[in-house]
């Protein structure tokens, strides 16, 4: 998904919101993720989060310990629990930067 945001983002120093959105509904379909799901998400918490949610999914495609087999089913759960209000976005996007080695601030 980086090269995907980059690619949105062109000339522009930093990544603009709408960047992070164009990557993640281009993601859909390489990832099995049904449109009505991309939707759902983003009636349900806006364009930006669920793009988060579409990010966050990209990279535990591929997670060493417990890969995603159902994206799209991750997607909605995703949904859902945004709905309840118990999505944690910001833990998640902690939990891949720790992963990966980066500094956490």
């Amino acid at each position: 998904m980086q090269l995907r945001v980059l690619l949105a983002q062109g000339k522009r120093p930093c990544p603009a919101p709408r960047d992070f959105v164009i990557a993640a509904i281009d993601r859909l379909v390489p990832l099995g993720i049904h449109p009505s799901a991309w939707q759902e998400a983003v009636d349900q918490m806006g364009d930006l989060a669920a793009a988060l949610c579409i990010l966050i999914i990209d990279n535990n495609v591929a997670h060493p310990e417990t890969p995603i087999q159902s994206p799209g089913g991750v997607l909605r759960a995703m949904t859902a629990r945004h709905q309840a209000g118990q999505l944690r976005l910001n833990q998640s996007l902690v939990a891949i930067r720790k992963r990966k080695g980066m500094r956490v601030e």
